[in-house]
């Protein structure tokens, strides 16, 4: 009985646009059957329309559940908070909707189905048809990305779910494996696809955002020689082959605060990618809401989750203000005091109506230039190279009116490299990063033992939802979780 229930409801979503739920929360399946679809130019921008849509649905929480809520960047808001409130205080259970990776195989599903057809779609430019294929290797590498740092070992699937079959029972496969094989390549393969005359896309994956994905990947993986050079490459990029620097530092701090309050806000739909509309050149790869494109789906938790005694999500920790220095000039554009917490204001630049939580349209920054910088200085002394990455983290800091160390200040590789996970923490609050830092560095333990009591090997994955167990047999769950 249960495959036939859900045999039906595969065949249901095949003919619509609307996914159900129960069996494909384990795999989905295309949304649009293939013989419907990937014929004409018409259907390929669709199709990669629709990879960054469903990334957008993916990440419209799990921005935050994955990448903020476990650090010690944030305490418990509102008591309404409730979901938010057991990732922070690492009560987690295996019913909480950041453990579903439902929307996150759609999108590696769309991404396959892409990487299958759009070499077979005749267009009037193979550069754009290209591209195309290369943003969707870059979209799958980018989806599994997560899901290993989330899960640790999860299904691996490099061809599209079109139907029914015993098939989409898949056991985990290594995490390693997938970096290695799946993701490294898939960027590699991305790298050689992409326009770099046509593409100037900061809403999607451009040239800058396969090295930036890619450089994260070779931290994850301590191939620090090769994340240096990929950053290098980042730094060095020049559109059209001539002196315009597509993505580049900018020194003034007053810019710094428009990438946030202005240049993340509120940006139209973009038909034109060989138009750059982002006056900051800062900004690499983000997550954008646009409500005229997909309605209520189109705005953003940002003001709703940051704002408002009464439902914020989280207040800032006193681990986190503790290490703001009353100089920095961020201090003051990162946070305010309101209401008995202390909010994080970066993207607000003030206060705000309740009334507009649920017209939001801040972007998420997934990649931006600050972060890479900081990545390679860290690169640069696992490679011996100290006071060239002091350098990097001065350009920040100097931004930010603070000094900076020089390398015989630090008594050991670990202490400079504390010293800039602290920067980047800083630097980089409330962009999802600061989890992935200390999961990375392994640093995660020491950090969180002392605020949620997050001590024990396995509790640094999320556990995978039950109904995925419940569905697919040959499922096995996280051990942390598994009583």
């Amino acid at each position: 009985m249960k495959k036939i229930i859900l045999s039906l409801g595969v065949y249901l979503l095949i003919g619509s646009f609307i996914s159900c739920s129960s069996f494909l929360d384990e795999e989905p399946v295309s949304e649009i059957p293939a013989k419907n679809m990937w014929k004409t130019s018409r259907d390929a921008k669709a199709g990669i329309n629709e990879i960054y849509g469903l990334f957008r649905q993916t990440m419209r929480e799990n921005y935050f559940y994955w990448g903020e809520f476990r650090s010690d960047n944030v305490s418990p808001g509102a008591p309404s908070a409730t979901n938010q409130e057991r990732i922070i205080k690492n009560l987690m259970t295996t019913d909480h909707p950041s453990t579903q990776w439902t929307d996150l195989y759609k999108m590696i599903n769309q991404a396959n189905l892409a990487i299958k057809y759009l070499p077979g779609i005749d267009m009037p430019s193979i550069a754009e048809r290209n591209d195309f294929l290369g943003q969707a290797y870059a979209m799958r590498a980018l989806g599994y990305f997560y899901a290993v740092r989330v899960w640790g070992d999860v299904p691996l699937f490099t061809e599209p779910n079109e139907k029914f079959s015993d098939a989409i029972y898949k056991e985990r496969t290594d995490k390693n494996y997938i970096l290695y094989n799946i993701i490294l390549e898939d960027l590699k393969k991305a790298e050689n696809l992409m326009d770099r005359v046509k593409n100037l896309e900061r809403k999607r994956i451009s040239i800058c955002g396969v090295w930036a994905i890619m450089a994260d990947v070779y931290m994850w993986l301590e191939d620090y020689n090769m994340a240096d050079q990929t950053i290098s490459k980042i730094s060095n990029y020049k559109v059209n082959n001539n002196t315009t620097v597509f993505v580049g530092f900018d020194p003034d701090i007053a810019t710094w605060r428009k990438v946030f309050v202005e240049e993340l806000n509120g940006k139209a739909s973009d038909n034109t990618p060989e138009n750059d509309e982002y006056t900051t050149k800062e900004l690499i790869f983000l997550i954008h809401f646009n409500m005229d494109e997909v309605g209520a789906n189109g705005y953003s938790y940002m003001y709703q989750w940051f704002t408002g005694a009464g439902n914020r999500a989280c207040v800032l920790s006193n681990a986190f203000l503790s290490k703001l220095d009353d100089t920095d000039k961020r201090k003051n554009l990162i946070t305010q005091n309101y209401q008995n917490g202390w909010e994080l204001n970066k993207f607000i630049g003030g206060t705000i109506s309740t009334t507009l939580n649920k017209t939001c349209q801040v972007a998420y920054p997934v990649y931006r230039y600050s972060d890479m910088l900081l990545l390679q200085a860290e690169a640069r002394v696992y490679m011996g190279k100290w006071e060239e990455a002091l350098d990097l983290v001065k350009k920040v800091r100097d931004r930010a009116g603070l000094p900076t160390p020089t390398s015989m200040d630090f008594g050991s590789e670990e202490d400079i490299i504390n010293f800039i996970l602290d920067e980047r923490q800083i630097e980089l609050v409330g962009e999802g990063r600061r989890w992935f830092d200390l999961l990375r560095s392994n640093r995660w333990k020491e950090t969180m033992k002392p605020i949620n009591g997050m001590e024990q090997d396995g509790n640094e994955l999320f556990p995978i939802h039950f109904s995925h167990i419940y569905e697919n047999p040959k499922l096995v769950q996280n051990s942390y979780y598994s009583n």
